[in-house]
């Protein structure tokens, strides 16, 4: 069989990637009446992105159940998703992680009588998992004298990613149900989310680990925060001096920031306005920085982020009184004796910059951006300063006017790089920057933008391009550039609801 079409089909099986981080516990039990709280991170019954492993190991199906009344319990929600399968399908753990409790069905021990089969595993990233319903009956009876769960798993267990560990049954208040196994996925602040989209995704097979393959993969986290921390895992393992921080609500400060990432080897970590996910001090304790950038004022990340963050390096803060001169900053950190070239791009949008922030990396210059119709003063000044050898312009008159192109022209030579539409800007960003054959290719979508924030730093480190696709289709002008590429890898940035499987297949039936 051909390599890619070997990887392809193991493409629909294969494991999704996982996120390292400390254990966090929660009280177990079957059921949990309101109130359902939310936390900093997630309401109650979010839709995640969350890397996992499919469960249920054979012929299965399920619906978006997570909001659905309980039978007896009229205040009560489902807040799980059901997943309905023969007695006996085995049942798989999606992540890997510690036992944290256990119900026996006929085991001398069980300290719950009546009261099974179900387990709790804590994952390794501190999520957790809970697994009800697992078989209490011998095969083919319903006698609730069987064993539901894997051989040697007791509390305190670790389990691997994977690993069987028991078997659907209807065990509990499920005696007079179709067999099934009600799954919950809790996030680190003990708020249950809902997992119908991971169960999607995983199902799919959406998540190839990127260690696992040279062909196409996908990194993504539960939300947009733990994305940038699974893209920093990805090109870090080893940790890094230095990370760049940006907000995760807006674009602007991360477009300029991750060019000079990249050119000095840091990873570019996103937060709240207001408060540190937990996804990000997980990677940050793993990354061990000795120094933390952060990128904009005190209303982009807030002075109580900064204290907080603080425990982790030595901060230092790059803003100016606008994006424009806050990019500036950024330029300076970054671009001390100048650059051979400047690459400019609009401010009040991200695609292009995205792009470009890779290309300016294998360029050697900053990203710094401009007003559609007006090339701010600060601007100027700085690429007076850099004294470059050219100018490029991302982006067709509409993102960067004629006169403000004028206005660079007398600076340096100034070239335009534009297309007839953000795909095919990128498309030509990447052509100007990048020879055939290169190591690497990352897909972002091009429609939003915080997944291609981390993204554009790490591509940047591996001199490689960004593109940009739609979320459901793979646009032609970026098929053809992937084939003028010939990458050795691809990695698309978020789950299966940001890029779909379809496009995902879609490039690795392009490479074939």
């Amino acid at each position: 069989m051909p390599r890619h079409r070997f990887e392809r089909a193991l493409y629909r099986g294969m494991l999704a990637a996982l996120l390292l981080a400390t254990a966090v516990a929660a009280p177990a039990a079957a059921h949990h009446g309101p109130p359902y709280p939310s936390g900093p991170d997630h309401e109650h019954g979010e839709m995640v992105q969350y890397p996992m492993v499919f469960p249920v190991d054979g012929p299965n199906s399920f619906t978006d159940t997570f909001y659905a009344s309980r039978c007896c319990d009229p205040g009560e929600i489902h807040h799980a998703a059901d997943i309905m399968a023969a007695k006996m399908v085995p049942i798989l753990a999606t992540n890997s992680g510690t036992i944290r409790y256990i119900n026996w069905s006929s085991n001398p021990d069980n300290p719950y009588p009546g009261n099974c089969c179900s387990m709790v595993i804590d994952h390794d990233d501190g999520w957790s998992t809970w697994y009800i319903h697992l078989n209490n009956d011998s095969p083919g009876t319903d006698d609730g004298q069987g064993w539901g769960i894997a051989d040697g798993l007791v509390p305190g267990v670790h389990v691997s990613a994977g690993q069987l560990i028991g078997w659907v049954g209807d065990s509990g208040n499920a005696e007079g149900t179709s067999p099934h196994l009600h799954l919950e996925l809790i996030d680190p602040h003990g708020v249950r989310v809902n997992p119908y989209q991971a169960l999607l995704d995983a199902e799919a097979g959406a998540a190839i680990p990127c260690e696992q393959t040279d062909v196409v993969c996908r990194i993504y986290g539960a939300d947009r925060y733990a994305t940038a921390a699974a893209v920093s895992q990805d090109s870090f393992p080893g940790g890094a001096g230095i990370v760049f921080i940006a907000t995760g609500s807006d674009f602007p400060d991360a477009l300029a920031g991750g060019a000079v990432a990249a050119r000095l080897g840091a990873p570019l970590l996103l937060v709240g306005d207001d408060h540190l996910p937990s996804s990000t001090t997980a990677e940050l304790a793993r990354l061990e920085p000795s120094q933390i950038v952060l990128l904009g004022g005190t209303a982009a990340i807030s002075e109580t982020v900064e204290q907080a963050l603080a425990g982790y390096g030595q901060v230092i803060r790059l803003a100016g009184a606008s994006r424009y001169s806050t990019a500036v900053e950024v330029s300076k950190f970054g671009f001390g004796d100048g650059a051979p070239v400047v690459l400019v791009a609009t401010g009040r949008s991200f695609a292009d910059a995205l792009a470009g922030g890779p290309a300016a990396a294998a360029l050697g210059g900053p990203v710094l951006l401009t007003e559609p119709d007006a090339l701010p003063g600060v601007v100027l000044d700085e690429i007076t300063r850099l004294d470059p050898a050219e100018i490029l312009i991302l982006g067709g008159t509409g993102a960067v006017s004629a006169e403000v192109e004028a206005i660079l022209g007398a600076v340096a030579p100034t070239r335009r790089v534009a297309g007839g539409n953000r795909y095919s800007t990128a498309a030509a960003i990447s052509a100007l920057a990048f020879g055939p054959e290169v190591p690497h290719v990352y897909l972002a979508v091009g429609n939003n933008f915080p997944d291609a924030l981390a993204g554009s730093a790490a591509a940047g480190l591996a001199d490689s391009p960004l593109l940009i696709v739609e979320p459901g289709s793979l646009p032609g002008v970026i098929a053809s550039e992937l084939l003028r590429l010939l990458p050795q890898r691809v990695t698309l940035l978020g789950g299966g609801g940001i890029i779909s499987t379809a496009v995902q297949l879609a490039v690795m039936d392009l490479l074939d």
